[in-house]
């Protein structure tokens, strides 16, 4: 049987060049064998009317908590996940720089951000959070990135998450790291595993051009660092979950779920929607979360929880379940006539990074290795030998300080560089621009569509102080939620911003730099250029007007259950319980208390860890 043929082991090997129908025929293997392998997510099993454990949602947190609790035989556990089963599309690491395709997207947008931000989108910015087994893990960049350890001591310190300094939190991220640079491990051996379960890559074969910056930067005194050892001020690469047998991306899905599928005390029932967390009280007031309601396949079925249930869902879904649910601001719940069953601050402490992209154009193409066009030459390359454009997205990575951070062993500011080709159809570049706009952004591209080689340098504040709040749109849990980010409101979001844009563009500018890239025409749509001010750098109403005009999320949600010792600014306390509750866990991205200063996939799959041994210590196993 195709599914049975081992996933890593090429097809096809030729010492000389396959011909045309060669490559097709193992170009189409490949994708049946991955799609066979996918597909068996799906289980054929009856659902049964009661489980051990019921997980709401197989993302980053999910996956890992189905994996780990089924490594008891005792414990029979379900997963509910909304979308379908990963694709040979997920699984391609260029994936990630293209648009978004709706079947494993949620599609998510904010409210109105105007005039503060969004201002090229009509202030409606795109949120995308993944629809599919292995949830986001299959959209974001890859990174492996955990934070800063202040973040962790703040967790700790100022919200009283007993346990979740960042000394107690090391051995959680310790125990999922599958490290495979012996460069990394060997020079900060304290800071990294090799042991555990998620491959941790640096890119093979970087694009010369990110190459040049790196080098560059660090010949003028820029430290190479490791992000995820001692210090963060610095340059790397950024290392990434890809497998390196056959450079595809490593979900946690695809390394918790997928290999594990046949185990007798672990479904996973895909396109399955929860709607509803269901509940009983005590005697004494306590309400006991006894299972869940979902909608499959046009039916509505419910099914029960012996111990607990499971909320990770993520940043957006778990709270509007929570709030549907009957948990969560009482006035709120009460506008749309919604029992309050406890009146918890479920929704506010919504964070996200942005980021805003400079667009260069490459001069010399040789320095280019990656890319995004499905050519059969470049599948047969990535799905044969794990080669090719299609099998990498490399990125590099510099932190550094704003004027306004005082804490300079925490950084707020970090400059990516990565390769980003031009789609080739320009109604698909302009078609996420406000329609009012999108005469002007055609103008803007058409001159870069036949060179197409593009280079980002992309400006992240990643220590944001705006807060915003997600909330119930109605009572039915098929309307998506409002999302109100309220990015850049505070002063210091938009002053950093300001000038983390000025030092890319002030980058782009160095020797030799400058010798093989060129800024894309300017101004951008939307915004003028100071009439007395030639560099552009130093044109401060320009660049308060870029930060504001292309707003783009970096797909960081998180803080929306926030967990805390006090449930007046809290959802859930330390052991990730539901204040109030028993039997109900939130693990996820909500529960941070603040924001990291990095990305968030690897805290996430820190926090998963952690949650085992919670409930394995709960229940006395």
């Amino acid at each position: 049987m195709l599914e049975n043929i081992v996933p890593f082991a090429p097809v096809i090997q030729s010492v000389s060049p396959p011909s045309l129908t060669s490559q097709l025929i193992a170009v189409a293997v490949v994708i049946l064998q991955r799609t066979l392998r996918h597909n068996r997510i799906k289980t054929n099993r009856p659902i049964l009317d009661r489980y051990d454990f019921i997980v709401v949602g197989s993302g980053t947190a999910g996956s890992i908590l189905a994996g780990r609790l089924t490594e008891n035989p005792d414990w029979n556990v379900l997963v509910l996940e909304a979308g379908g089963p990963q694709t040979i599309t997920t699984d391609t690491p260029s994936f990630a720089r293209q648009e978004v395709s709706s079947e494993v997207n949620w599609g998510y947008r904010t409210i109105s951000q105007l005039p503060n931000a969004g201002l090229a989108f009509d202030g409606h910015v795109a949120i995308p959070r993944g629809k599919v087994v292995g949830g986001s893990h299959n959209l974001n960049y890859l990174v492996y990135s955990r934070g800063n350890r202040k973040d962790f001591d703040t967790w700790s310190q100022k919200f009283g998450a007993t346990g979740w300094s960042y000394k107690e939190v090391l051995p959680y991220f310790l125990r999922s790291e599958n490290n495979t640079d012996v460069k990394i491990v060997a020079a900060d051996p304290d800071y990294h595993s090799i042991t555990g379960n998620v491959p941790i890559y640096t890119p093979h074969s970087p694009d010369g051009i990110i190459t040049l910056f790196k080098d560059t930067l660090i010949a003028r005194g820029v430290p190479l660092i490791d992000q995820n050892g001692p210090s963060q001020i610095g340059i790397n690469y950024f290392q990434q979950t890809i497998f390196p047998e056959n450079s595809t991306r490593a979900t946690t899905a695809s390394v918790f779920l997928e290999p594990n599928i046949n185990r007798r005390n672990l479904q996973v029932l895909t396109d399955a929607f929860v709607t509803k967390i269901l509940f009983n009280r005590t005697d004494d007031g306590l309400l006991v979360a006894i299972g869940v309601e979902y909608h499959h396949q046009n039916q509505t079925s419910r099914v029960y929880a012996d111990r607990e249930v499971l909320l990770s869902a993520g940043s957006i879904n778990s709270p509007q379940l929570l709030m549907l649910s009957g948990i969560g601001p009482r006035a709120h719940l009460q506008q749309f006539g919604l029992e309050t069953l406890i009146d918890l601050p479920v929704g506010f402490n919504l964070k996200d990074h942005i980021l805003v992209p400079l667009d260069y154009e490459i001069l010399n193409s040789s320095l280019v290795t990656s890319g995004i066009d499905w050519t059969l030459d470049n599948m047969y390359r990535n799905f044969i030998n794990g080669s090719g454009p299609l099998s990498l997205f490399p990125l590099v990575y510099m932190y550094f300080n704003s004027r306004l951070n005082s804490e300079l062993d925490w950084p707020d500011l970090q400059i990516d560089f990565n390769v980003n080709p031009l789609s080739s159809n320009l109604e698909s570049l302009v078609q996420p621009y406000s329609e009012r706009y999108r005469d002007k952004w055609r103008q803007y591209y058409r001159p870069y569509l036949e060179k197409r080689q593009r280079l980002n340098v992309l400006c992240f504040h990643y220590r944001p102080r705006s807060s915003g709040r997600l909330t119930l749109r109605s009572s039915n849990p098929y309307d998506h939620p409002i999302i109100d980010t309220r990015y850049l409101t505070d002063s210091y979001d938009i002053e950093s911003m300001i000038e983390v844009i000025a030092t890319g563009l002030e980058i782009a500018e160095m020797e030799p730099l400058r010798q093989y890239v060129r800024l894309y025409r300017q101004p951008i749509p939307g915004c003028e250029l100071c009439p007395d001010e030639p560099n552009l750098a130093k044109c401060r109403s320009y660049l308060e007007c870029y930060a504001r005009t292309l707003t783009t999320t970096v797909g960081h949600q998180v803080g929306t259950c926030r967990m805390g010792f006090n449930r007046n600014d809290s959802v859930v306390n330390p052991r990730l319980l539901v204040h109030g509750t028993k039997n109900l866990r939130v693990i996820d991205g909500s529960i941070f208390p603040i924001i990291t200063n990095g990305n968030t996939n690897a805290p996430i799959m820190m926090i998963a860890e952690r949650a085992i041994d919670l409930i394995k210590d709960d229940h006395h196993f």
